[in-house]
């Protein structure tokens, strides 16, 4: 059995997000052109072409888009032994379209709903390698508290 999840795999255009997250940052590119936020990184803008996109930090807060229950049929090893699980989208308060991929810890299939606030936070899932993942923001102020 695997002990962590896959591990990210940077290409040349999504390093700068993968070493931010490691720094338990949240950046996303936006374009310098027509100032669009886009996600996943990709080498060109999505909406207008041009090839100016640093990546720029983020609040980390949005909202659940979906979401759904892993019960079986997970791939890899280490979800099998997770399961069940809860995945879903996030749609960060940015941009309406600007929608990340993510499970969400500590919540319950009754705990979600479309529209939950939910904020970022950092999972070590190696030795110095971080993944971001959602979690209510309910949750995360009663553990504030």
């Amino acid at each position: 059995m695997n002990a962590h999840p896959p591990l990210p795999n940077p290409d040349a255009v999504s390093e700068p997000f993968w070493d931010a997250v490691n720094n338990r940052k949240l950046v996303v590119q936006r374009c310098e052109s027509c100032l669009r936020f886009q996600f996943p990184p990709r080498a060109e803008c999505a909406a207008c072409g041009s090839d100016a996109l640093p990546f720029v930090p983020v609040t980390g807060r949005g909202s659940v888009l979906s979401f759904t229950e892993t019960v079986s049929g997970a791939r890899h090893p280490y979800f099998q032994s997770k399961t069940p699980y809860l995945a879903g989208l996030v749609q960060l308060e940015e941009q309406e379209d600007l929608i990340l991929a993510s499970n969400f810890p500590r919540a319950t299939f009754d705990d979600l709903g479309i529209g939950a606030p939910v904020q970022v936070e950092f999972q070590e899932i190696s030795d110095g390698v971080f993944i971001p993942q959602f979690s209510l923001r309910a949750t995360l102020e009663e553990g504030d508290a």
